[in-house]
């Protein structure tokens, strides 16, 4: 078995509505199941995590990170806050260093030991290579700072260029990449994302050679399941397109995930089955393992429908699967679906479509009738429109009417101008 991961867990880094205390708490008791024992808050719309740096959370939202902090600690959950001070952070202001100070002081209050300075996405600099000697020395201010009030936690770096396709001109060329490698404290965090910000597929080389120009091995921020960039995804298949070996190049995977909380069940399970695999380990065989454990959130409260069945889960997470990617269940579907359009009468075809229209209205009404409402909400605009387009293409097989008056908004305008699958 491979050596267990430093750091493991999830990434509150999305654009969008940010998590509900309860939610959170609901996650860490998923963490806590699964062993992850790492939670970074980096949510980009909590204003006073990245807008309004500068300012203290109002007294409310003071209360309730020192709330998050004290529940992470008590699932056994380390709890890393991140500031993301990067879109106009002025370095060369003796102001704007206070501000910085000021602001870490005001979270070790709250209960804070363990944080992250964030430089994604804001403008690049010219000159790359100061732009990151700036960005190191911020964060050495902060490590300074923290040493002496005696907290001596954990301290990520997310660097502004954090994936292969925004290194200028390439990774092993990137003076802005060298200089953090040269200059940053070794012991500090670098986050990766991979080749790209989402990337379907990482390899082990690849780590190995950003390890060999930051000197450290970074900490993979993973994108994989995140869905806050494409409002017709979710993203709920198996953890995959990472080789077993990637752990041994990495000090720890952090996941950030659908903004939609209760779907990113199976994905997250998923994660945690691949960071203690043993060789053999498959990422079908893990997607199986995890619908299974999720469908009890499926349980009817009407004894009179039918019960869910994995069969049913695995048509949804095939509709919603991985990045780039339907799954197999869900081509058989779309491949049934061109043929019934060139070939009304395909009887093959219509059988396939009504068979994967049931497991989805299967699931909806579950949900519908079950008690976990906030996964009926997460769910259902997506099981909507699926069930609305089988209907729609069922009723043109059959002659019947082929427009639906829900359509017409300019993105649905979009979508009929031939992008490809």
């Amino acid at each position: 078995m491979s050596e267990p991961l430093k750091l493991l867990g999830v990434i509150e880094g999305f654009y969008g509505r940010p998590w509900t205390p309860a939610q959170r708490g609901r996650l860490y008791g998923w963490m806590a199941a699964w062993g992850m024992n790492t939670y970074l808050y980096g949510p980009k719309d909590d204003l006073w995590h990245r807008a309004r740096w500068r300012e203290p959370y109002p007294p409310r939202e003071q209360e309730v990170l020192a709330s998050l902090v004290v529940d992470a600690r008590a699932h056994g959950v380390r709890f890393i806050y991140s500031l993301a001070p990067g879109l106009d952070l002025d370095w060369h202001s003796l102001q704007d260093r206070e501000a910085l100070t000021r602001k870490v002081a005001s979270l070790t209050a709250l209960g804070v030991e363990d944080f992250a300075l964030l430089f994604d996405d804001i403008p690049y600099q010219q000159d790359r290579a100061a732009q990151a000697l700036e960005q190191v020395e911020a964060t050495h201010h902060v490590m300074r700072f923290l040493e002496g009030q005696g907290i001596r936690g954990l301290l990520l770096f997310c660097p502004t260029e954090y994936c292969a396709e925004r290194a200028v001109p390439s990774v092993t060329a990137s003076p802005y990449l060298k200089t953090l490698g040269d200059r940053l404290d070794p012991g500090t965090e670098v986050c990766w994302t991979g080749p790209q910000i989402v990337s379907p597929e990482i390899s082990a080389e690849s780590l190995r050679e950003v390890a060999s120009v930051l000197k450290r091995r970074p900490l993979l921020w993973d994108n994989f399941y995140a869905s806050d960039y494409t409002s017709r995804r979710l993203h709920l298949g198996p953890y995959s397109g990472r080789p077993l070996e990637l752990r041994q190049e990495v000090s720890g995977i952090l996941c950030n995930p659908n903004t939609p909380l209760e779907p990113n069940f199976p994905g997250l399970s998923s994660v945690a089955d691949y960071a203690s695999a043993e060789s053999g380990w498959t990422a079908e065989a893990s997607g199986q393992r995890a619908l299974i454990a999720w469908l009890p959130e499926f349980i009817s409260q009407n004894a009179a429908s039918p019960a869910v069945t994995t069969e049913d889960l695995a048509f949804l997470t095939d509709l919603l699967f991985v990045p780039h990617r339907i799954g197999p269940r869900a081509r058989q579907l779309l491949e049934a679906a061109r043929r019934v359009a060139g070939e009304p009468g395909h009887q093959a075809s219509r059988t396939t479509l009504l068979a994967g229209r049931r497991h989805f209205r299967r699931v909806l009404h579950a949900l519908e009738t079950g008690i976990n409402r906030d996964l009926l909400y997460d769910l259902h605009p997506f099981l909507m429109d699926v069930n609305e387009e089988l209907t729609r293409i069922l009723a043109a097989a059959r002659g019947g009417k082929t427009t639906f008056p829900y359509r017409g908004g300019l993105a649905d305008g979009l979508l009929r101008l031939g992008w490809p699958d």
